[in-house]
């Protein structure tokens, strides 16, 4: 009888938080991950932090009423303080009392590319990789970000393994040839993928590619380019909800000089949103099977399979709690 994997659904790297510009100075939100709560808030000098939610008093939760005050964020109940370390600061109303080990634990979060990134590991342990800074970002011949989201009832390793499964761009997504996998090469939490294509454009049929490079389980960062007709930019970034649901993100840049055709980029923003909104259905209702039945030319499943491998260290839903083992 064929079964199905048990890698672990929570992952260890790191994973989208939201975009910069949607936490606002002094703002205090809830936030879930991992079927765990945690409190979302920026300081009165910008910081971003992400911290468990329930104050260790009373067991409030600081994301529904908490306040930010200064570079500290309160507690609505009784008004103790905690700072962007997750530090216990203050008890107004206890001023002698000790405040070693009434702490918050807080998850390392870096502010990049115009989005928030957070770090999550089962056991507690420090990020061992980085993300990349994007140059395009800052570069006028490329657009904003256009964004896009899917609420998808998966796991992760599904999504990304899109990315490697070349023979279903053609049969699903319509791409004019079946593709030529140019390169698949893992590097520790690295893996850079180079896919060959034939598109029909308006020009006739013009050659391209699909390069990723995926940092980790959550973060892929994709450029999509046709001939010297256009070309996109998009970081895929995934939040992990449940054991069985998940966000994916794509924020995605157009290249709007320097090619032949920038409504054309434009266009291949659509498109990428076109092609994973088929793949969605897929996801949806399929099996995973442990050995699949592959044959050749279905792409390197199994060298991403044996890559994603190393960031599941543990069958099913952990029960470490890394909140209580991060905190400062």
């Amino acid at each position: 009888m064929t079964t199905t994997t048990q890698l672990n659904p929570f992952a260890c790297g790191w994973f989208q938080v939201d975009y910069s510009d949607q936490l606002r100075r002094g703002e205090v939100r809830p936030f879930q991950a991992f079927d765990r709560e945690f409190v979302l808030w920026r300081d009165e000098d910008g910081n971003p932090h992400l911290m468990d939610a329930f104050c260790r008093h009373l067991g409030t939760h600081l994301g529904y009423g908490g306040r930010v005050q200064g570079n500290r964020i309160q507690c609505p109940f009784h008004g103790w303080c905690f700072d962007g370390s997750g530090a216990c600061a203050e008890i107004p109303y206890s001023p002698e009392a000790r405040l070693e080990n009434r702490g918050l634990g807080t998850l390392p979060l870096v502010e990049r590319n115009g989005l928030l990134f957070a770090w999550w590991h089962p056991h507690g342990k420090a990020p061992d990789y980085a993300l990349p800074v994007i140059d395009e970002c800052q570069d006028s011949q490329w657009s904003r970000y256009y964004r896009h989201a899917w609420t998808v009832p998966t796991v992760w390793y599904e999504i990304q393994e899109n990315i490697v499964d070349s023979t279903h761009f053609h049969y699903l997504h319509g791409v004019n040839s079946l593709a030529e996998v140019k390169r698949c090469d893992g590097d520790g939490p690295i893996l850079d993928v180079d896919i060959h294509h034939q598109f029909k454009t308006p020009d006739g049929v013009c050659p391209g590619f699909i390069q990723t490079t995926l940092y980790g389980p959550y973060f892929a960062l994709v450029r999509f380019r046709i001939g010297d007709l256009a070309e996109i930019l998009f970081i895929d970034g995934i939040t992990v909800r449940g054991e069985r649901e998940l966000e994916l993100n794509f924020s995605l840049m157009a290249r709007l000089s320097g090619v032949q055709s920038p409504d054309m980029s434009l266009e291949l923003v659509n498109e990428a949103i076109r092609q994973v909104s088929e793949d969605v259905p897929i996801w949806r209702h399929k099996a995973r099977w442990e050995r699949p039945s592959l044959a050749a030319g279905d792409g390197p499943i199994m060298k991403f399979r044996r890559w994603a491998a190393q960031f599941t260290p543990i069958a099913g839903k952990t029960t470490a709690n890394p909140l209580e083992l991060i905190h400062v």
